[in-house]
């Protein structure tokens, strides 16, 4: 039965790509993005496809594959520690701070905002020059920045904010 530890793999390594690709379509500009996208079920159906696979592919594999299945899980819980660490708080505080240091150092000239534009104009070019500008200077500092940065790729909405509340039809 070493096939049935094969397959639990493949289902693992399926769950993964279904998450490698939520990723390139979330890169995508909205409009190039399927219809299907905006309704409620698909993402319902999308997870718990993805979650069936990641749990079916686990019990499989560590039944029929067990000296195999442990040294995969750990590697794939320290690919996803580092993940959750790069994309932390902390993380984005330290790397752009070093950022707004090199740069302050290579061009002294330059204002702290033209600085922070330059570093947000770095990690996301398809922004406009516009919310760029708006963001260094609404938040002076880079500790602020990264905050901002944050919560924008996050997709964090204020409080209260509910997108489903405008979409209902009267």
């Amino acid at each position: 039965m070493p096939w049935l530890g094969v397959l639990g793999f493949a289902l693992i390594a399926a769950f993964l790509l279904l998450g490698l690709w939520l990723e390139q379509v979330r890169e995508k500009p909205v409009y190039e993005r399927s219809v299907l996208l905006i309704h409620p079920q698909f993402w319902l159906g999308y997870s718990a496809i993805r979650w069936a696979l990641f749990l079916g592919g686990w019990v499989l594999a560590a039944r029929f594959s067990p000296r195999v299945a442990l040294p995969l899980a750990a590697l794939l819980a320290a690919a996803w520690g580092w993940k959750r660490s790069l994309r932390g708080r902390r993380y984005r505080h330290r790397m752009i701070r070093r950022a707004f240091e090199q740069e302050r150092s290579r061009d002294p000239s330059a204002t702290d905002a033209q600085v922070l534009q330059r570093i947000l104009h770095s990690l996301h070019p398809r922004w406009g020059g516009e919310l760029i500008e708006q963001i260094a200077t609404d938040n002076p500092t880079p500790e602020r920045v990264a905050d901002m940065v944050l919560r924008i790729e996050r997709g964090a909405l204020p409080s209260g904010f509910n997108p489903k509340r405008m979409l209902r039809r009267r």
